[in-house]
């Protein structure tokens, strides 16, 4: 890459990282939070041991159906591993702590509270939060090409070339697309190298199911390098998680927040380069910042991922949503194209 090739990405870069300088905010707009639940999503506080020091807790409760939970407690957010996890079921006001005698948790208006003679006594108490990605409506800037502004799909086809004839499946409804299962993966019609993208994402909250059965879909830069998009809230933050980047790279965070509640990704993608003979000189690059944080940074991508439309790498490509099945739905979806 020349000089003047390095500074104009080393712009984008920093752009970018204007867009998306700050961790999840901890204000709440009506609507963009979690699906309702007494206790699905962030609780933050602190616990006193029984020395009397005080010490941040920071806990995910993740919904498994039937009032059941799992609660992941932290130091903080936004930060690899966990202090412990352990499951419990709501049971009027009291959260019954499975496979464990030494806990006492009750809810009581908006807060958490209890004590535990487990390892180390303690009391604990914790008050729900919601934190919103601070990139939540950006507005595309002047030259911004915008996929979807929530009005019309005709911008999107079909990927199945022999049904494009039909329009684009996918149900809309309030400035908002949503995933109409069984009606296959929608495209842009444009194609594009390289760009920067911004879109917003929303998983639906389905607690009974598990793993990949639950909120899938993807993001496909050129229709070959999928962005996972999945409920893995709470969990490690893998390859095949929200966020990862299939068999080439997990997320150096797991920034999935909490089901119904509208999330953002804004990606920097640098495609393949060849050389006069037609052999590839470099990988494509991947940066991606989710809900505001940093998780892949010029993540070498060596080829199409799983899914993808076809390997001719050398070509432009269009932006793919797929149809995995479950209601995703997605908004405010523009891209900056980026000279090489």
């Amino acid at each position: 890459m020349n000089a003047a090739a390095i500074v104009r990405w080393s712009l984008a870069f920093v752009l970018a990282a204007i867009l998306a300088s700050c961790a999840p905010s901890g204000s709440a707009t009506k609507g963009e939070g979690p699906a309702s639940d007494p206790v699905m999503g962030d609780w933050q506080g602190h616990r006193v041991t029984s020395e009397g020091a005080v010490m941040p807790v920071a806990v995910q409760a993740i919904a498994l159906g039937d009032r059941n939970y799992r609660f992941v407690v932290k130091t903080s957010y936004d930060v690899r591993g966990s202090l412990l996890s352990v499951d419990g079921k709501l049971d009027g006001d009291r959260l019954l702590v499975a496979q464990a005698s030494g806990w006492s948790v009750k809810l009581d208006n908006g807060t958490i509270a209890g004590r535990t003679s487990e390892n180390e006594a303690q009391t604990f108490e914790l008050k729900r939060v919601v934190r919103l990605s601070p990139n939540l409506g950006a507005r595309p800037p002047e030259g911004a090409i915008v996929l979807f502004d929530g009005t019309s799909l005709s911008g999107w086809e079909r990927r199945d070339e022999t049904q494009r004839a039909a329009p684009a499946g996918w149900k809309m409804m309030d400035g908002v697309m949503e995933v109409a299962p069984g009606t296959g993966n929608i495209v842009t019609k444009q194609k594009f190298t390289d760009f920067r993208l911004h879109l917003e994402f929303r998983t639906p909250f389905m607690p009974e199911a598990r793993d990949q059965a639950r909120g899938n879909s993807g993001v496909y830069l050129q229709g070959r390098y999928e962005v996972q998009v999945l409920d893995s809230y709470g969990l490690t933050g893998e390859d095949n998680e929200c966020g990862g980047i299939y068999k080439v790279g997990a997320p150096r965070v797991n920034m999935c927040a909490p089901p119904g509640q509208w999330q953002s990704y804004d990606v920097l993608f640098r495609a393949p380069r060849f050389g006069a003979d037609g052999k590839k000189a470099n990988d494509a690059l991947v940066t991606v910042f989710h809900n505001g944080v940093v998780i892949h940074g010029d993540l070498a991508v060596p080829g199409p991922t799983g899914g993808a439309v076809d390997n001719d790498v050398q070509l432009p490509g269009g932006i793919l949503l797929q149809d995995h099945g479950n209601l995703v739905q997605y908004r405010n979806i523009w891209l900056v194209e980026l000279r090489p």
